[in-house]
């Protein structure tokens, strides 16, 4: 059976505008998009593409707290759109494909493209733009039993308190969900003012390793204050610099990297670096997994545009040597559905892999789609 490690459910993100308990909080949508690489973001007077982020800029650079979002009337549009109005002048950006004609991804959607791509079962990523998802994943468990497999969520920079470590457990114990999903952009909600790595944090980490389970890391570039970076994979290699001094607290925890390698960060334009030796580093240490998901990564600012196209033979020089250096037990394949469709369909983003890529073994493919993740999350 084929597994997806990476995939994405939610109610209709409209409730973001209604502070409705639960739901998604625009200030994180408005986040999430002014720390995303450019891509796709027009004018819609002249359907010009607008690269310099000057122009339409979501927040105050110099202040990465909540505070510091711009009053741009940041709102939620259809076609998998977000807006907002900046000088008078109308910008959007697409956060799914315009296929997804309402902000809404329920468990009967992600089954028929699971049915249709011929995927068994999915692993559900809480991730923190979609808003408290802990019961809705748990109720789509429930509901459709042996397709889904639900992660855990909890407010990362409040991770030290009674509340978030009371959630984890509600989480594993009582919801039966199956690993954490953990992402460090969300600490400009504490105006970056502690870390994953910080001591406070040591006994919810305790917890998380008490329990057994494994941790889904989503790793970005943050502009930490007071720390000053020359590139983007300055900025990327200081988180991973965390990470690392977080994985010697705890190495016996099981650690999936999201979208495994950062190709934004590696890259200028179409040219790849190579992959620095930090990265290597911290990749061949034991419970360290990556997700193969490129498609996701081969995005570019023009609507619609990526720097490679399907079947992205572009990536099998990097593929080999994940497999030749890391072996085949540390990698597994992802496909963040429905984002996905931005960029290819979610029979292509599966088939990118096993029709595409002749060097993988029959052995190498079973691991890949369904072995190590059910491994892993012990299913």
């Amino acid at each position: 059976m084929i597994i997806d490690s990476h995939t994405h459910i939610f109610p209709n993100l409209e409730g973001a505008s209604s502070n409705k308990e639960g739901s998604p909080s625009l200030l994180y949508l408005q986040k999430f998009v002014s720390d995303s690489p450019a891509q796709a973001v027009r004018r819609t007077k002249d359907n010009s593409i607008v690269e310099d982020r000057t122009q339409w800029a979501l927040w105050d650079p110099n202040d990465p707290s909540p505070s510091g979002a711009y009053d741009v009337q940041f709102r939620l549009g259809e076609f998998g759109r977000l807006l907002w109005t900046k000088d008078g002048v109308d910008y959007f950006m697409h956060l799914y494909g315009p296929s997804l004609q309402k902000m809404v991804s329920p468990p009967e959607f992600l089954l028929a493209q699971m049915d249709y791509a011929g995927v068994g079962m999915a692993v559900l990523q809480n991730a923190w733009i979609y808003g408290q998802m802990n019961d809705y994943f748990a109720d789509a468990v429930k509901k459709y039993p042996g397709r889904f497999v639900g992660s855990v969520q909890i407010s990362e920079a409040f991770a030290d308190s009674d509340a978030q470590m009371r959630e984890l457990r509600r989480g594993v114990l009582d919801l039966d969900l199956k690993a954490l999903y953990y992402a460090n952009a969300r600490f400009f909600e504490n105006s970056y003012s502690s870390y994953f790595d910080d001591s406070k944090y040591y006994p919810f980490w305790n917890e998380v390793r008490n329990l057994g389970i494994p941790v889904y890391w989503d790793l970005v570039a943050l502009k930490e204050p007071g720390h000053s970076a020359e590139t983007p994979y300055d900025l990327f290699s200081h988180q991973m610099k965390r990470f690392e001094n977080w994985r010697r607290k705890y190495p016996e925890i099981p650690c999936i990297l999201v979208h495994g390698v950062p190709l934004r960060y590696i890259r200028k334009g179409d040219e790849l670096m190579d992959i620095p030796s930090d990265l290597w580093n911290i990749w061949k240490q034991p419970n360290i997994y990556l997700e193969l998901l490129f498609p996701m990564q081969v995005s570019h600012p023009t609507p619609g545009g990526s720097i490679w196209d399907y079947p992205y033979t572009e990536v099998h020089p990097i593929i080999k040597q994940l497999y030749s250096k890391l072996g085949p037990e540390k990698l597994l394949w992802g496909s963040d559905m429905p984002n996905m469709e931005r960029n290819c369909t979610y029979k292509q983003g599966r088939q990118y892999l096993e029709r595409h890529c002749p060097f993988l073994s029959e052995s190498d493919k079973q691991l890949l789609f369904s072995g190590n993740v059910a491994r892993l999350l012990k299913l």
